[in-house]
């Protein structure tokens, strides 16, 4: 905070001064309303990696590869499928196939049916996906191994359907590779940090990492909240920057809008806000206080919010299949 000092006079000479002083004050204000910056952890959306397939039937097959490590992942996957609103997704063994179909599946090994049985097998019993995984050899050099397992599969995602009825195109396969180790996986999800046995942290962290490949999954990512001084209410809008750098979206929207309305010059609590209604999903919202803090100061800062306000919302959109928002895009296009 400036200290000002000044001398010791009466009548218009101090009334000259003063007003002065004020203007001064109010410059200062006014040139600087945002002053540093500071980042803040938020967790967004973010549509499929290869292929969505929400709402969709898909079958398990035979995980190739190390049979202790494959019936893990086998397992997990079917345990830790997504069943939360939006993401929700069937998947299924080909065993729960053979249970309800007439015809027995044609197997190509005894302990496992062929692509080509499984195929015709699941599109019987209207699946719309196949998904196929090999567990990858790890050919890094012996010393590197030493430092701790990597776990790699390849996934294929097969669309299934009548040949008639979709074009080749209709019927793609998609595949992508995850690649974990443990260092990495507990990094991405901390949980499992508490569990001591390797092959199930890899075979876990592989599980989560696969379901993002097709189904919405969120992720952390980092947000430049604005810090201002020299202005009323200053103290309040850095107090609950400390609360969104903490994860407590909800404190720092509270102390924010507070700030907001006891203080009309407080441009970086209407910023903060912006920021805040895009945690909450509330992308609308957001867009509108991210435009208004435009308005009043068109800072770089402003507007790198907005235009990353909109990209987040056009992920959402995509990850839930949803139509376009009734104000439209204003900064993003196809």
């Amino acid at each position: 905070m400036i200290d000002f000092h000044w001398p010791a006079t009466s009548g218009g000479r101090w009334s000259t001064l003063r007003r002065l002083r004020n203007g001064l004050l109010l410059g200062l204000v006014l040139a600087s309303p945002v002053g540093c910056r500071m980042s803040a952890p938020i967790h967004v959306w973010q549509p499929p990696l290869i292929e969505s397939t929400v709402g969709k039937k898909v079958v398990l097959s035979e995980v190739a590869g190390p049979k202790k490590t494959a019936d893990l992942l086998r397992e997990k996957l079917i345990v830790g499928v997504p069943s939360d609103t939006g993401r929700t997704t069937i998947v299924s063994q080909p065993v729960q196939l053979e249970q309800s179909e007439a015809i027995r599946l044609v197997s190509a090994t005894e302990d496992a049916p062929s692509d080509i049985a499984l195929q015709a097998a699941a599109s019987l019993e209207g699946y719309d996906y196949v998904l196929r995984g090999e567990i990858l050899k790890d050919r890094r050099p012996p010393s590197v191994q030493a430092n701790g397992k990597r776990l790699t599969v390849s996934w294929r995602l097969s669309e299934l359907g009548d040949s008639q009825s979709r074009s080749a195109d209709q019927r793609r396969a998609r595949g992508a590779p995850v690649v974990v180790d443990r260092e990495s996986a507990i990094q991405r999800y901390p949980d499992l940090g508490l569990v001591a046995d390797e092959e199930v942290v890899l075979a876990t962290a592989a599980v989560r990492d696969t379901y993002r490949l097709f189904t919405p999954s969120t992720r952390r990512d980092e947000v430049t909240l604005a810090i201002p001084y020299l202005m009323p209410g200053s103290a309040e809008v850095r107090q609950g920057n400390m609360a969104a750098r903490a994860g407590r979206w909800d404190e720092a929207k509270r102390i924010w809008t507070q700030a907001a309305e006891d203080h009309s010059l407080q441009i970086a609590a209407v910023h903060n806000l912006a920021l805040a209604a895009a945690a909450a999903q509330d992308f609308s919202t957001a867009k509108t206080l991210a435009r208004k803090a435009i308005r009043r100061q068109p800072t770089k800062l402003h507007k790198q919010t907005a235009m990353w306000i909109e990209r987040m919302q056009r992920e959402y959109h995509e990850a839930f299949d949803l139509p376009d928002p009734p104000e439209g895009w204003f900064l993003t296009k196809e």
